[in-house]
C-alpha cells in the first residue's frame, strides 16, 4: 500500500511538469519493480516471485551518453508460509544513448541488499548490472517500457542470482 501511494505521488509531480529536452543533466526513475528471488540458493524448493517499487536518479557530468545512477529498490512476496522482503541500495556508471526523445542504457552496478525471510534478516554486498529502453512521451519525461537487472548478493551466508525487472516513468531534469 505505501509502495502505491509513493509511486502515484511521483507520478503527479512528474505529470505537473513542463518543457521539453534531447540530453538531460539528470534522469529521475520511478516505478514497478519484479524480482525472481533465488530462494532456491537458500535450500528452499522453489525460486520466489516478489513485487513492490524501483526509483533511480541518474546525473550525467562530463557527457550527455554518460552518467552516475543511484538505485533503489524494494520487493516483497509470500510463498509458502514465508513472508519475503528484498531491498537494493546500488549505484555505478551508466551508459545511455539517445534519439528523437528515445534512449537505450546499460550500467554496472555495485552496493548493498537488505533481504528478510519472515523474521530473518540478513546484509550483504550486491552486485551486477543491466540496461533498458526508454521510449519518449512528451516534455521532459519518456516511458521506462523495460529495465533490467541482473544482480548477485550474498545474504545468509551464500550467494543468490537474482533477476529484477522494471518499468515505469523517467523525468529528464535540466536541458543542455
Amino acid at each position: 500500500m505505501r509502495s502505491r501511494l509513493v509511486v502515484s505521488a511521483v507520478l503527479a509531480l512528474l505529470m505537473a511538469l513542463p518543457a521539453a529536452a534531447q540530453s538531460s543533466k539528470a534522469d529521475i526513475f520511478a516505478g514497478y519493480s519484479y524480482l525472481r528471488f533465488d530462494s532456491v540458493s537458500l535450500g528452499l524448493p522453489h525460486d520466489s516471485s516478489l513485487n513492490g517499487w524501483a526509483a533511480s536518479g541518474t546525473a550525467y557530468f562530463y557527457k550527455p551518453w554518460l552518467g552516475a545512477v543511484a538505485d533503489f529498490s524494494g520487493n516483497y512476496g509470500k510463498k509458502n508460509g514465508l513472508a519475503f522482503n528484498a531491498y537494493s541500495f546500488l549505484g555505478g556508471p551508466q551508459l545511455t544513448l539517445r534519439r528523437h526523445g528515445s534512449g537505450i542504457f546499460i550500467r554496472g552496478l555495485l552496493g548493498a541488499a537488505r533481504n528478510g525471510i519472515s523474521a530473518a534478516t540478513d546484509t550483504g554486498f550486491e552486485y551486477g548490472g543491466g540496461g533498458g529502453l526508454d521510449i519518449g512521451l512528451r516534455y521532459h519525461i519518456t516511458v521506462r517500457a523495460f529495465q533490467a537487472d541482473y544482480l548477485k548478493v550474498k545474504t545468509f551466508g551464500v550467494y543468490q542470482k537474482n533477476v529484477r525487472v522494471s518499468a515505469g516513468l523517467v523525468w529528464h531534469w535540466g536541458h543542455k
